[in-house]
């Protein structure tokens, strides 16, 4: 199947660039504030030894400044892409019956767990002395983040998460759609993991587990480890 009779021509960078813009936007601004407004209801449990009393504006402002950088990176990958014509060298299909129906399905935990092994290795190079200062320490700025923290990196990181996400498009067959739900599940949990509360059972959210929201402000105060950015596999020693 050639892409191109379906994507943009080569040359056209300005249409994949917004559409990128408008997905990855809009779903991070739907997301990140449902779970701001939910962790200021106060759903959840609050993590042990978070501030009685948080200027979380502050925060929220330097997050969405970021955030917005993270998400013009997102739209210049795709723009790249398509506007280059690499898209069509890639294991995207267009025709559901191109594949078994479970391979739809199954390529989403498959996407993710891929996702999850790149973003541990990328964490760790992150959290090498001199990489962290130059870029991941924006990151761990926001101490106690809030849910708007999970798209806020440095420009650099901001690119690097945007090619380990491409890269899995190169390795396996995805449709967009399957792509599109993966990518809305990995939002979904980033989202989580930086709200500020914790849903997962007590006995789930302990630094041994490293699972759900806690390990975020722990690792920030310490600069230690954590989880990754979906939590479907549990990495742990990047924070």
């Amino acid at each position: 199947m050639n892409l191109l009779e379906y994507f943009p021509s080569p040359g056209q960078f300005l249409a994949p660039f917004v559409f990128a813009v408008v997905i990855y936007g809009v779903r991070y601004v739907v997301m990140a504030t449902a779970g701001f407004i939910a962790a200021k209801a106060g759903l959840g449990r609050a993590h042990a030894g978070a501030p009685a009393v948080f200027d979380a504006w502050r925060n929220v402002q330097r997050e969405l400044a970021y955030s917005l950088v993270t998400v013009l990176a997102f739209g210049l990958i795709n723009a790249a892409q398509f506007g280059w014509g690499w898209v069509e060298h890639s294991q995207i299909y267009l025709d559901l019956s191109a594949y078994p129906a479970w391979w739809f399905w199954f390529s989403i935990p498959v996407m993710l767990a891929l996702h999850d092994t790149f973003f541990y290795w990328l964490h760790r190079a992150m959290h090498t002395r001199w990489l962290f200062r130059l870029t991941h320490l924006v990151h761990h700025k926001s101490v106690y983040p809030t849910a708007y923290a999970a798209y806020s990196f440095h420009p650099a990181e901001a690119f690097g998460e945007a090619f380990i996400v491409v890269a899995i498009i190169y390795m396996v067959p995805v449709h967009p759609l399957a792509f599109l739900i993966f990518q809305t599940i990995s939002t979904a949990y980033n989202v989580y993991g930086h709200c500020g509360r914790e849903f997962y059972p007590r006995g789930m959210a302990t630094p041994g587990w490293d699972a759900g929201s806690t390990p975020q402000p722990r690792m920030r105060r310490t600069m230690r480890g954590g989880t990754t950015t979906t939590g479907c596999i549990p990495w742990s020693g990047t924070g």
